[in-house]
C-alpha cells in the first residue's frame, strides 16, 4: 500500500471532497482522483459513497481512516525522533510565523543566523493559520497566543497590549468616539485570539470589512477604511496607536515539538529569534 495513496485519503475525508482535498495537499484534481482510485483498487472495496453533496467515508472507510492516522502519527513519531538525533548546526528548518512578525522580527534574525551558521536555510512560511508542529509542518512556531498548546515546549518572548489604530492624521479618539466608529474586523483564523472575541462583542454591529491577518488590517486602517485593534508591535507608519484597550493582552511565544527542542539547526534558529527580540 502507498502511503501517498493514504494522506491523499486521508485529506478526501476531512475536506469532504476531492476539490478540498487538492487544495489541501497542493495537487490538481484529476491527481487526486487518480490515487483514490488506485487506493480502493488496491483495497478492493468502496471507502467513500459519492453524494450529491460531497464525498461521504463508508463504514470500511471510517475504519480505514482510523488505522491511516495511526500509521500516520507512528510516522512522523519516527520522523520526529530521527530529527532529534541531528546534531549538526546544517540542514532546513522550517518557520511559521505571522506577516508583521515575518517583516519586523525574522529578517534580523536570519541576518544574524546567515553569519553564525551559514550552513543552515530557513524556510519561512508567512500565515496566520496554525501549523501543526507534530505533524513536521514546521519546526518552529512564534506566535501571538495566551494559551500555549500542552504539547509543545516554548518561551514567552515578548508581552503585547492592544490599542485601537486608525490614520496618522486623526484625532486621538476616547471611548465615546470608539460607539460611533467604523472598524475592521477578524476573519474566522484570527477569532481564536481574545482581543478579537473582545471586538467582536463590542463592536461587532460596526465592523465594516474582515481580514485573516494584522498587516492587512494595518493596511486597510491606514487608508481609511475603519478603526482596527492591533497588537503594540504592529507599528507603521502613517498608522496611529490612538486608545489602549484596557483589560486586553496578549503573549508572543516561540515554539517547537519537544523531540526537536536539542537539533542543532533548530536550535541556533531559535537563539537568533530570542537575541533579535532582545529578550534576556
Amino acid at each position: 500500500m502507498n502511503w501517498n495513496d493514504l494522506k491523499v485519503f486521508m485529506a478526501i475525508a476531512e475536506a469532504g471532497s476531492l476539490a478540498g482535498a487538492a487544495r489541501t495537499l497542493g495537487q490538481n484534481h484529476s491527481t487526486v482522483f487518480r490515487r483514490l482510485n488506485a487506493l480502493e483498487s488496491t483495497v478492493r472495496t468502496r471507502l467513500f459513497d459519492r453524494l450529491p453533496t460531497g464525498y461521504a467515508l463508508t463504514p470500511v472507510g471510517e475504519r480505514m481512516l482510523e488505522l491511516a492516522r495511526r500509521a500516520g502519527d507512528a510516522i512522523q513519531t519516527i520522523d520526529r525522533e530521527l530529527a532529534g538525533r541531528d546534531l549538526q548546526p546544517t540542514g532546513t528548518v522550517r518557520l511559521t510565523t505571522a506577516p508583521n512578525l515575518a517583516r519586523t522580527i525574522v529578517p534580523a534574525a536570519l541576518k544574524a543566523l546567515r553569519r553564525s551558521h551559514p550552513g543552515i536555510r530557513v524556510e519561512v512560511a508567512v500565515g496566520d493559520s496554525d501549523y501543526d508542529l507534530s505533524r513536521r509542518e514546521a519546526d518552529l512556531a512564534l506566535r501571538a497566543t495566551t494559551r500555549p498548546p500542552e504539547h509543545l515546549v516554548g518561551r514567552k518572548v515578548m508581552s503585547l497590549d492592544w490599542w485601537i489604530s486608525g490614520r496618522r492624521r486623526s484625532a486621538v479618539v476616547g471611548e465615546d468616539d470608539l460607539a460611533k466608529a467604523d472598524f475592521i474586523g477578524a476573519e474566522q483564523a484570527l477569532m481564536r485570539l481574545d482581543a478579537f472575541q473582545w471586538l467582536e462583542k463590542q463592536h461587532g454591529d460596526r465592523i465594516v470589512a474582515r481580514a485573516n491577518d494584522l498587516s492587512t488590517m494595518a493596511a486597510l486602517a491606514k487608508a481609511g477604511v475603519g478603526l482596527a485593534l492591533l497588537p503594540s508591535d504592529q507599528r507603521e507608519s502613517g498608522l496611529k496607536q490612538l486608545y489602549r484597550v484596557q483589560g486586553l493582552s496578549g503573549e508572543l511565544w516561540l515554539l517547537t515539538h519537544p523531540d526537536l527542542r536539542q537539533v542543532r539547526r533548530i536550535r541556533a534558529v531559535w537563539d537568533a529569534i530570542v537575541e533579535a527580540i532582545g529578550v534576556d
